[in-house]
């Protein structure tokens, strides 16, 4: 049982063992005639224990002292008179003051060592977050030096080569390698970001401007970026009628739906195409992301979602080339879904491929704005 001593001056910290004493004062009064002294005593050591729960020790004694008084007063013969006639009834009492003592002082040993036992307990959680900070600090650190080294090389071998060859290259070639520069560029872009909103979301301190957003509008806006970005690639997007409004943050929406078409389209041929689909059932929005790629397997789909967790799918990349990316992306989209009450689940697509799931609770529709009348 955890009470809380915290302050001496705190109400309920006497308020309790005064209505303790009460109640067993008020059934020692009425079981006074059919009930011994000396079990009348071991209720008075009962109440006294009971108090001791909430009262320091200095405190438990004084206040104990005053009941063993009070029940001499009361009960012991002569009775109403603080004298005693019998030399047991003498040992009954400083029995009584004596146990009720003890039983203070062993409550105050109790709570020193649970004081220490939760401070110690502090220490060690705090000493396993460095842990994990630190190798967290290390991984990124080992991941940043590793995958943004690559893109970083693209881009400053591009660029010396325009600026080198500047007058002497075909505009067509300065063309291909301002492409590279551009995506190399939105590589970084992403991978910064979406370790920057992993940090902000992991803080107990961030807290999200929740609004009420239609989804329509996200998967739209969504859609043409990719279809911008991509536009080799066939993008469909089928949206189920009436679908409710979903209480969010548009931005982090945007994120997560950004990186899950972007990690589908790595993943699958540029033949293929891609679909982004919603449907509710009144309970919960689905958002799905559907590519027809090389799919993964059930060892992965729940590791995917891990931070710095790369699937490999095959020896040999779809495209070709490289999988670029330090592992965050799903990460960042399983962070965002949890802040948001929803969560992500990977699914199989018919004849091949991944279907990435996003539930989100439905909430109560806010009161549509009556139209005014003329």
């Amino acid at each position: 049982m955890h009470v809380n001593h915290t302050s001496p001056f705190n109400g309920f910290a006497y308020a309790a063992p005064l209505l303790v004493w009460l109640l067993a004062w008020a059934f020692m009064l009425m079981a006074y005639e059919s009930i011994s002294l000396g079990n009348l005593a071991l209720l008075l050591v009962l109440a006294n224990a009971v108090a001791s729960l909430w009262l320091r020790p200095l405190a438990s004694v004084l206040i104990s002292s005053l009941a063993v008084g009070l029940f001499n007063w009361s009960f012991v013969p002569p009775r109403f008179t603080l004298k005693v006639d019998l030399s047991e009834d003498a040992l009954l009492l400083v029995t009584t003051l004596a146990v009720s003592t003890v039983i203070s002082y062993l409550m105050e040993l109790k709570r020193q060592a649970a004081d220490r036992a939760s401070a110690h307990q502090m220490q060690v959680l705090a000493a396993q977050e460095h842990v994990q900070s630190q190798q967290l600090r290390n991984t990124l650190l080992t991941s940043i030096s590793h995958d943004y080294r690559t893109p970083l090389t693209t881009v400053m071998s591009s660029a010396s080569v325009i600026v080198e060859q500047v007058g002497r290259m075909p505009p067509e070639r300065i063309g291909q390698l301002a492409e590279v520069i551009l995506e190399e560029a939105q590589q970084l872009h992403r991978m910064t970001n979406n370790t920057l909103q992993l940090a902000r979301l992991d803080s107990k301190k961030f807290d999200i401007p929740m609004n009420w957003e239609s989804i329509e509008e996200i998967v739209g806006t969504v859609g043409a970026r990719a279809r911008r970005n991509h536009p080799k690639r066939h993008i469909e997007i089928l949206l189920a009628e009436s679908l409710p409004l979903v209480r969010c943050d548009a931005v982090l929406m945007n994120q997560l739906l950004d990186n899950l078409i972007e990690n589908s389209l790595r993943h699958s041929d540029e033949d293929t195409p891609l679909l982004i689909q919603a449907t509710h059932d009144g309970a919960a929005l689905r958002l799905g992301v559907q590519d027809n790629g090389c799919g993964i397997s059930e060892a992965w789909k729940e590791r995917v979602f891990d931070i710095f967790q790369r699937v490999e799918v095959s020896n040999v990349p779809v495209d070709g080339q490289t999988r670029r990316g330090i592992g965050v992306g799903l990460a960042v989209c399983r962070a965002i879904a949890e802040v948001h009450g929803g969560h992500l689940q990977i699914a199989d697509t018919p004849g091949g491929g991944t279907t990435v799931w996003l539930s989100l609770p439905i909430s109560e529709q806010p009161e549509q704005p009556r139209e005014l009348s003329e």
